[in-house]
């Protein structure tokens, strides 16, 4: 014993030592095989030396392909590919948790239950993670605002959705996709394309509605990545989903990729540029607060996405993202709904162009609506 747990053999005849007693046995083999033949003693231990080679590249082999499937079920588990349920298991076992913890009652619990299970059953959000109103205030709000502020456009009216206990740390994708959803709703041009989606869809029924885009032949590659299931798991989404479930719609969007930084220590002005062209294009006239019929954007990085909402410029020309985050709770954005003459809860939205260091991004925009023989 090495004193380390890791067992050695030692050989009766020559005393090498091995780990592993099958080794051992094919070695010892070999010593008898020379004693039948005597006048062969030098291919004996070439053929040793090779056997131990050979077993010791097996070895190797057998540890990196252990290593590499370890990986890949890390992977899987953080993109939510693992088989460990989805959206309603999660919900249900994290209220079975607050229960344990005494911070829901069991009544609550049942009655969140059956909530939950009516609205899966008729495909649609619950509602309880939206806050109404948003835009609509912050356009009264950059009305009186007179600091800093030269000019500011901000999208179609949008409803914020935030994480429920049923898709914290992966739905992001699902949350910000209803929030674009919430604005085309609000806008006469999109009537035709959603007549079968007059109420924003649950997470699970979003979850559906890609799966009928990937059978309709969108993204054939990205459906692989997910073995053309998404139903019943906890499976992270990013722009090429986004991007196939508006298409299956019958909604005009492109991509644009951002792959790499366009200004000093790894920012993005480049992105700042091309959402001010966005929201600025079809604005008349010099008004200081542009209220756009543009719909929300949708901004993806690795790991996260968030919802565009509009574009500040300021006074010294620098640009400001107002963003959508869906981990932000509905009590934090609430507060944007009393917005204080000082603006302090819009620190909540704004993104300046150092604050977006990730290495790449990429953006969905909608811009209309396509023909049958478009899509």
């Amino acid at each position: 014993d090495t004193g380390s747990g890791e067992q050695l053999y030692e050989c009766p005849m020559c005393s090498l030592t091995c780990t592993n007693v099958q080794i051992l046995e094919e070695h010892v083999d070999l010593h008898l095989e020379e004693r039948s033949f005597p006048e062969g003693g030098n291919i004996g231990d070439l053929e040793l030396a090779q056997q131990l080679q050979s077993e010791e590249d097996k070895q190797h082999r057998l540890e990196e392909e252990k290593r590499e499937k370890e990986e890949f079920k890390k992977l899987q588990r953080q993109y939510g590919l693992d088989n460990s349920g989805g959206y309603k298991q999660q919900f249900l076992k994290n209220m079975e948790r607050e229960v344990n913890r005494g911070r829901m009652q069991p009544f609550e619990y049942h009655k969140r239950k059956a909530d939950m299970m009516e609205c899966l059953a008729f495909g649609i959000d619950d509602g309880r993670t939206k806050t109404s109103g948003i835009t609509e205030a912050l356009c009264k709000y950059y009305q009186n605002e007179n600091k800093d502020v030269r000019r500011v456009w901000l999208s179609t009216g949008v409803d914020h959705f935030h994480s429920s206990l049923g898709d914290k740390g992966w739905g992001c994708g699902y949350r910000n996709f209803q929030m674009l959803l919430s604005s085309l709703l609000q806008n006469s041009l999109y009537n035709d394309c959603l007549r079968d989606t007059a109420l924003i869809p649950s997470i699970p029924k979003i979850q559906s509605m890609i799966e009928d885009a990937w059978k309709e032949g969108f993204d054939p590659h990205g459906a692989s990545h997910f073995n053309n299931r998404l139903r019943g798991s906890k499976a992270w989404i990013g722009a090429c989903e986004i991007y196939s479930l508006l298409t299956s719609l019958r909604i005009k969007c492109q991509i644009i990729d951002f792959h790499k930084p366009t200004g000093p220590a790894g920012t993005h002005p480049r992105l700042f540029e091309w959402i001010l062209r966005y929201y600025s294009t079809d604005s008349e006239g010099g008004a200081k607060v542009v209220c756009t019929s543009r719909p929300p954007v949708y901004l993806q990085h690795q790991g996260h996405s968030r919802t565009v909402v509009g574009i500040e410029e300021k006074k010294n020309k620098t640009l400001c993202l107002l963003l959508f985050d869906p981990g932000c709770p509905s009590q934090e954005m609430q507060k944007l709904l009393k917005q204080s003459s000082d603006g302090t809860s819009l620190r909540l939205l704004r993104k300046f162009v150092g604050s977006l260091k990730e290495k790449q991004y990429q953006i969905v925009a909608v811009d209309g609506v396509l023909t049958l023989e478009e899509k």
